[in-house]
């Protein structure tokens, strides 16, 4: 009874099973098989039985699907398990995985194979995403075992295009690493994934190092590495990912070169919400203003803060966290006790920008103002003690008097105003009149608020000289109070300070300009041109010279309309910034297409003071995604078209022929005696083969002719507006050109060919049948022939 469940049993198994199955005796030939199976080959599972399985697999995979039956049946392994392609009925091709195991003999029944055919269609097309997106990514992902650190257990393919290494190159040889990177580098990076895994493998361990080419050059890599862990929290494997950055430190040198002449320390100061921090970067003036080195800061910044004056390291952090905070711009003066000079006084200007591990990176000077504050004590020592004689000088001062509603200047101040005393009101009107119109507004309310406030006021303003030049000022002054809090009079002093704005400006530029390694633009906010880099000269043509002072429209293709332009720059005003593909015009006029970013630049209140745009070329982009276009449509091998492309021309074709009574005829063709080519050659002499007599018919046909790659060695040309007896003549002329070819190695070879006209109202499977059956017929009459199927 048992026994009877269990056949009954098998038989709902194998004919409800979700995969493919098929019975087949020793020889590969079909006993039965499963509805699944008749699915997958889009036929009736009845039609199956008899049939040989191998002759469903796709050519290509054949001798892989004899040669592991063989090795089975051998007793080579117990089972045998592999990825092929089956040809469906209508001639579409399926990636599956069969799984053969043998079925013992029994007195009853000789022994036999078990085939299981599962669909992997879904996966293989995942994988060959996965390895398009590896392909097309500038990182190079890999794996490392964690107890050995000289050896990379995989690479994706892109390692070679980044470093012209191949993956086996790399993954083959032991201590790979010790012996390709630079020895400091490796004895570096070894030490901080120790440090980094011993402290727990959290998050991410960022290294940097050279690493040597097949040339011979070093070529800078920045890597960032994770851990993978198994069930019980082991780090059972590393993966890193790549990319190579020596353009990016080429760019550091360089501005290494202009920090190094600068007065103080240029750096970078990161702070995570931990309250770790670090100076990713710092040039040379570290020593000098702090006795510390870069490196020394460079993971850890304590050695900075130890360094502080003990008064001011409080108020120095304090201020760090309201700027962190608030995101606004740092600035601090304070004292540092330098091992080697002494006390010092320094002043910090930096800004920030939020990253999105939640830790904030801000770029900055830090400044030896040892000798400004000396002064200023001196200063502010005489300023005590001749603080009326100051004001009684007004030597760069100005008096408000609220009582007689008047003001007063000094000469310094007319100097700096553009007036002399003829031309003046002595007025807070005539004052105002003489700032620049944008900022009277703003001007008026620091006024206002310093005469209902603390008294103090502090501003930066540009006025407008009578000749129309204007200057930009830096007005600070305090309100006197009577006994009984009534304003009396606002005294003040007003400076110049329009070369140092202008600095200031020019060095903003200058940090924007070399910021970025890709193409670069500056305009003010009327859109005129005011600075470019190198990489801008060396994508469009146009020097600094050619640039500067010019609208961004020298470089408009023409492609994008004005609407296209006045949307870009309304998402910059209002989001403060742009992205997307534009297409530009080079200096020498080609057209190329790029990715742009445009961002707006605003001054402290807000107010837009400059437009950056960065830009990259996209071309070998857009190469690639025709490339791709063209593979999809094209055979890779012959660059004749596909079937799948071919088919569908065809179909247009009949039912253009079809509805304009329009002649139109198929030749199909096929190589004689391929397969010996193959064994006897191999497969890179068919294929060259294949390539030869694919150009030598292309030189014969028209250009409206369609030549496809049917299948294998089969091919099939689409001749519209032609006859069959024209046809016939076609290839007969093919038969003698491929005939007349010498190929080194193979000598002559031959095509069959069969010719059918299209009928009208015919099916285009049974038109492609009588051209099918024609060049069959060819080939039975003793091949090297035309044959014309009526």
């Amino acid at each position: 009874m048992s026994e009877i469940c269990a056949i009954h049993g098998y038989a709902a198994l194998f004919e409800h099973a979700p995969v493919g199955l098929a019975e087949m005796d020793t020889e590969g030939r079909i006993l039965r098989a499963n509805p699944r199976l008749g699915a997958l080959l889009a036929c009736d599972p009845a039609d199956l039985t008899a049939a040989i399985l191998q002759d469903y697999v796709c050519p290509d995979d054949r001798e892989r699907c004899a040669a592991r039956r063989h090795a089975l049946l051998n007793g080579d392994c117990s089972t045998s398990s592999f990825e092929a392609r089956l040809l469906e009925a209508t001639g579409q091709t399926r990636w599956v995985e069969m799984t053969t195991s043998r079925i013992p003999a029994t007195e009853d029944c000789p022994e036999a194979l078990l085939v299981v055919i599962a669909d992997i269609a879904a996966r293989k097309e995942a994988e060959q995403r996965t390895e398009t997106l590896l392909r097309a990514s500038p990182a190079v992902i890999y794996t490392m075992d964690p107890s050995d650190f000289g050896t990379m257990t995989w690479l994706s393919r892109n390692v070679q295009a980044v470093t012209g290494w191949t993956p086996e190159q790399i993954t083959t040889q032991p201590d790979w690493l010790r012996t390709h990177l630079a020895p400091e580098d490796f004895r570096r990076c070894v030490g901080q994934v120790k440090r980094w895994l011993a402290e727990g493998a959290r998050g991410f361990c960022r290294l940097s190092y050279r690493q040597r080419m097949p040339s011979g050059h070093w070529q800078w890599l920045e890597d960032q590495v994770t851990a993978i862990r198994d069930g019980q929290g082991a780090v059972v494997e590393l993966v890193g990912a790549f990319q190579d950055v020596g353009a990016r430190v080429e760019t550091e040198r360089h501005l290494e070169k202009i920090a190094h002449n600068m007065p103080g320390v240029i750096y970078q100061y990161r702070q995570h919400p931990d309250g770790h921090a670090a100076f990713p970067y710092a040039s040379e003036g570290m020593v000098d203003v702090y006795g510390v080195t870069p490196e020394a800061v460079m993971l850890d910044a304590r050695r900075v803060f130890d360094v502080i004056h003990p008064d001011d390291v409080d108020r120095v952090a304090a201020s760090i966290e309201g700027s962190m905070r608030c995101l606004e711009s740092w600035r601090q003066r304070y004292r540092v006790r330098h091992p080697e000079r002494g006390e010092i006084w320094v002043e910090g200007h930096a800004s920030p920008e939020a990253l999105e591990d939640g830790s904030v990176l801000w770029f900055g000077v830090i400044l030896d103002i040892t000798e400004r504050v000396q002064a200023e004590e001196v200063l502010h020592l005489r300023e005590r003690e001749l603080a009326e004689a100051q004001r009684i000088a007004h030597i760069g001062n100005w008096v408000s008097d609220f009582a007689r509603n008047e003001v007063r200047w000094s000469d310094e101040v007319f100097r700096i105003f553009g007036m002399s005393r003829g031309e003046w009101g002595g007025t807070h009107e005539a004052f105002m009149h003489a700032v620049h119109p944008d900022d009277r507004e703003r001007v008026q309310a620091e006024v206002d608020a310093s005469l209902g406030g603390d008294g103090a006021l502090d501003i930066v303003h540009r006025v407008l000289r009578p000749d129309g030049e204007e200057r930009v000022v830096h007005e600070r002054g305090y309100v006197e109070f009577d006994a009984d809090g009534r304003v009396q009079r606002m005294i003040g002093t007003v400076q110049d300070i329009t070369e140092r704005h202008h600095l200031e400006q020019e060095q903003r530029l200058l940090a924007a300009t070399f910021d970025s390694s890709q193409a670069i633009f500056i305009t003010d906010v009327g859109g005129t041109i005011q600075r470019v880099n190198a990489t801008f000269t060396e994508l469009t043509g146009f020097t600094e010279e050619d640039a500067v002072g010019q609208n961004p429209r020298i470089m408009n293709s023409g492609r994008q309309d004005r609407g296209f332009y006045e949307e870009m720059f309304h998402s910059v005003r209002a989001n403060g910034h742009w992205s997307g593909e534009v297409w530009n015009r080079r200096k020498d006029g080609r057209i190329f297409p790029l990715h742009e970013i445009v961002t707006a630049i605003r001054d402290a209140s807000g107010v837009i003071e400059y437009y950056i745009a960065m830009f990259h070329d996209i071309s070998r982009q857009k190469e690639l995604e025709a490339a791709l276009e063209y593979q999809a449509f094209y055979d890779t091998l012959t660059d004749a078209a596909n079937r799948g492309h071919f088919e569908a021309l065809l179909e247009q074709e009949a039912r253009r022929a079809e509805r304009y009574a329009d002649p139109c005829s198929l030749v199909m063709l096929d190589l004689d005696h391929f397969k010996r080519i193959n064994d006897t050659h191999g497969h890179d002499i068919g294929d060259e083969v294949l390539r030869r007599v694919v150009a030598t018919a292309g030189e014969r046909l028209r250009q409206s002719d369609v030549l496809g790659r049917w299948g294998g060695e089969e091919f099939m040309v689409m001749l519209p507006s032609t006859r069959a007896e024209d046809a016939c003549r076609l290839a007969e002329d093919l038969r003698r050109q491929v005939a007349a070819l010498d190929l080194p190695r193979v000598g002559r070879v031959t095509i069959s060919l069969g010719v059918a006209e299209c009928r009208r109202g015919e099916a285009i499977k049974d038109w492609i049948k009588r051209a099918d059956d024609a060049m069959y017929r060819a080939k039975r009459s003793g091949r090297n022939r035309v044959v014309w199927q009526d």
